[in-house]
């Protein structure tokens, strides 16, 4: 189990490696959406802000994340459709 927040609120979510972010939150019910097509624009719905001391758990921000997101990457912003679990 992860402790993400999306949202403002903290969710803990269960995951398996390869599973995308964005599909084991709506796995376990918490209403996610994603309108980004992952080339050129979101309007970041799927924005959640990720624990750094876990980083490592997932796949390394996409060029698509980091063109989207920059600075906040750093912080543990990560966009829910784009991140993988190792």
């Amino acid at each position: 189990m992860r402790r993400i927040k999306y949202k403002d609120e903290e969710y803990l979510v269960h995951t398996r490696s390869g599973m995308r972010l964005i599909d084991a939150l709506v796995e376990q019910g918490i209403p996610v959406t994603c309108d980004c097509d992952g080339k050129s624009h979101t309007t970041e719905q799927c924005l959640v802000l990720w624990p750094k001391d876990t980083a490592h758990l997932l796949t390394d921000p996409t060029e698509f994340e980091q063109q989207q997101l920059g600075d906040r990457l750093e912080k543990g912003h990560r966009l829910a459709c784009q991140a993988l679990f190792k």
